[in-house]
């Protein structure tokens, strides 16, 4: 969500828009704590103090920016856009929200999860002028609570992944992600394992994101060494850009394994630097992939079946290998910034000259 906040922003500014961020003032990771105040790249960017959950961080300062804005784009489904919505008649301000997947990130309480969507959700979504779908996932899912939502799909910073020369390393593959319940690291750990029952081609598998949920890490560790993948699996965790581009750039695979997600950026760069992704069989994935047959998809809560899918990525051919890498980087460019942010500014205009229509 951070980087499609930083990228609309940017890109907005560029245009000749005055665009502000305010966001929260400590890090979700370790509490750490930000300046109140930067400007970055042309962003004006403020951060106001909360306190209560990082799922549901209560922030009542927001509303006192509301009067200095023509429209309020709001990036997440929690207070912030009750809050906003709740003050609506004194700041008289259009609000759109883009989704990011709502709240069903994670198995926990989907029972009340999906009641609150059907109940306090719908009801704040009244309030809300233009529900931005982030993808064709987030559209179906939100068009059962809201005859308002309009698709504008995340997008992605490509101006560094497009320029780099893919030279695939063989046994050297990455996930890039964040450490956290719902991205499918515990399930590609049993993958590997059955990888190497029946395929003695070497790997080494670099896991490459910060931990989010406190102590996964160390579980996670635990049972990468009880399934006897110590010296093949390594959780590397937030690295420098630079080497974090040469990573992408130089392996052979690149596997998602996520349970759920609203999008997929990490997807998107990986094919945008022209890795060969084998992506967790959930729609959002299914989506960047299918209709070119330029990546695999695997069923990662089966092991057994995704580590065929596994040994097939890595048996095809260099014609073929190269066909399929090239085929990724023209999908992945369909989300690149300079081609979407038109879109938001085409949503912005209809919201604040009264149009409906999607």
């Amino acid at each position: 969500m951070e980087k499609i906040v930083q990228g609309l922003a940017e890109h907005l500014v560029a245009r000749g828009h005055r665009c502000d961020v305010v966001t929260l003032n400590r890090s979700f990771e370790d509490g750490s704590a930000y300046t109140p105040y930067d400007l970055h790249n042309g962003v004006n960017v403020y951060r106001i103090p909360f306190r209560g959950s990082t799922r549901y961080p209560i922030a009542p300062k927001v509303a006192r920016f509301a009067a200095n804005y023509d429209l309020i784009h709001v990036h997440g489904v929690d207070f912030l856009v009750d809050w906003l919505v709740l003050n609506k008649a004194r700041h008289q301000k259009p609000i759109v929200l883009s989704t990011h997947g709502g709240f069903f990130h994670t198995e926990f309480a989907q029972n009340f999860k999906k009641a609150w969507f059907q109940t306090m959700t719908r009801l704040t979504l009244r309030g809300v002028d233009r529900v931005l779908a982030s993808s064709e996932h987030d559209q179906g899912l939100f068009e059962e609570v809201s005859d308002r939502v309009a698709l504008a799909r995340n997008a992605v910073d490509l101006s560094v992944y497009k320029n780099l020369k893919n030279t695939p390393t063989p046994g050297r593959w990455v996930c890039v992600g964040r450490v956290d319940v719902h991205k499918g690291i515990g399930a590609l750990l049993h993958t590997l394992a059955e990888f190497r029952k029946r395929d003695d081609r070497p790997f080494e598998m670099r896991i490459i994101g910060p931990e989010v949920v406190g102590g996964l890490l160390d579980k996670l560790r635990s049972e990468r060494d009880r399934l006897g993948l110590n010296g093949l699996v390594f959780f590397d965790g937030r690295i420098e850009f630079e080497a974090l581009h040469q990573a992408v750039a130089s392996a052979e695979l690149a596997i998602f394994p996520s349970e759920y997600e609203a999008f997929g950026i990490s997807v998107v760069e990986a094919m945008g630097a022209g890795a060969l992704t084998v992506l967790n069989d959930i729609e959002p994935f299914r989506d960047f992939v299918e209709e070119k047959g330029c990546g695999f998809v695997a069923p990662f809560s089966e092991p057994e079946r995704a580590a065929e899918v596994l040994s097939t990525a890595l048996s095809i051919s260099k014609a073929k290998r190269k066909t399929m890498t090239r085929d990724a980087r023209n999908k992945a460019l369909e989300y690149d910034w300079t081609a979407t942010v038109s879109r938001f500014e085409e949503l912005y205009r209809d919201v604040l000259e009264g149009k409906n229509g999607s």
